[in-house]
């Protein structure tokens, strides 16, 4: 018989997940954010790297938020 790893077999919340996620992209975002603020951008390739740091770390959270809905949606229609 196949045992499921223990990391299968913990139940674990959806949204618990989310919350851990978003708070460590909300971190990047500021720490980012900052270092734009404090004219910490070395020139304009940097600062264009930044802002698109930025804009990545929104679509990532933007997707994993659609995931997370569409995931808890089909667990509460089952």
């Amino acid at each position: 018989m196949y045992v499921l790893p223990n990391i299968i077999q913990k139940e674990f919340n959806y949204m618990d997940i989310w919350n851990e996620v978003v708070k460590e992209f909300d971190k990047e975002i500021q720490r980012l954010k900052n270092v734009l603020g404090e004219g910490h951008a070395e020139d304009h390739a940097h600062y264009k790297q930044v802002v698109g740091s930025i804009s990545g770390i929104e679509w990532a959270r933007s997707q994993v938020n659609n995931t997370v809905k569409k995931l808890t949606y089909e667990e509460e229609d089952n």
